[in-house]
């Protein structure tokens, strides 16, 4: 597994984990553009990763365009 979170500081000033997720290295595998980004990634399992959708438009500022051909970012 692969843990992203933010951290941040408790009232305290300890540092704090928030937004966490753990996702399988294996998904991060599989993705054809092995992007790591914890947004890219499905929240349920099998957490693959969203080259297959669309509606992801986080891929057009991160160069990519859709393809309609293969129904893929690229």
């Amino acid at each position: 597994m692969v843990r992203f979170s933010k951290l941040t500081l408790d009232e305290s000033g300890k540092p704090k984990e928030t937004d966490v997720r753990d996702i399988p290295q294996e998904a991060i595998r599989q993705c054809p553009h092995y992007i790591f980004a914890p947004e890219h990634y499905r929240r349920l399992a099998p957490y693959n990763c969203k080259c297959d959708d669309p509606n992801h438009t986080v891929m057009v500022s991160w160069g990519y365009k859709w393809d309609t051909a293969t129904k893929r970012w690229s």
